[in-house]
């Protein structure tokens, strides 16, 4: 698979958006991934999500608020954990939810995850050693015939076919 940076998608591309570039560009951790949202909302690319990949950047942002604002420590090793034991913390947590509506609210395309995605989901795990979240999203992705992608997950890059457009402002991480 191809890797390219941000700068390169062409003007017109329908391309599908990973969770970690919505968390990069609404915790500001990178400008390319800020710019890349706002071509989307110009439509001058088109981008395609998955709501589990909304709810998966929803959850990473309710952390990332509860760890900013001292609720569970930043060295927490699990904050999902720390914040389960913390029901009126998470009550009171405000900034992800009009983060998540902003995503909502970009002019992006949804795709819906059906029981054949959950299927073919095991075959590109077995074959490419993708996580549950990631072959959902590659699934859904071959479904619609889409194979360009945003994502800092270099994982992507053990899946044939696809062209992983990354930000090149952050470290390409392997989750």
């Amino acid at each position: 698979m191809a890797t390219l940076p941000f700068q390169a998608v062409p003007s017109g591309t329908d391309i599908a958006i990973d969770a970690n570039i919505f968390v990069y560009a609404f915790l500001h951790q990178s400008d390319d991934c800020r710019a890349l949202l706002l071509r989307c909302a110009r439509q001058d690319v088109y981008g395609v999500a998955t709501l589990d990949t909304v709810s998966e950047a929803t959850h990473r942002l309710m952390c990332a608020e509860a760890m900013n604002s001292g609720i569970i420590s930043k060295e927490t090793r699990n904050p999902a954990a720390s914040l389960r034991k913390r029901p009126d913390a998470v009550a009171g947590l405000r900034t992800y939810w009009i983060q998540t509506q902003a995503i909502l609210s970009l002019n992006l395309s949804f795709l819906q995850i059906t029981e054949d995605h959950v299927r073919t989901a095991q075959s590109l795990r077995a074959s490419c050693g993708l996580l549950t979240r990631d072959s959902l999203l590659v699934a859904a992705m071959q479904e619609s015939g889409l194979t360009s992608l945003a994502s800092n997950d270099s994982d992507f890059d053990r899946v044939p076919g696809l062209i992983r457009y990354r930000p090149s402002d952050v470290a390409s991480v392997q989750p």
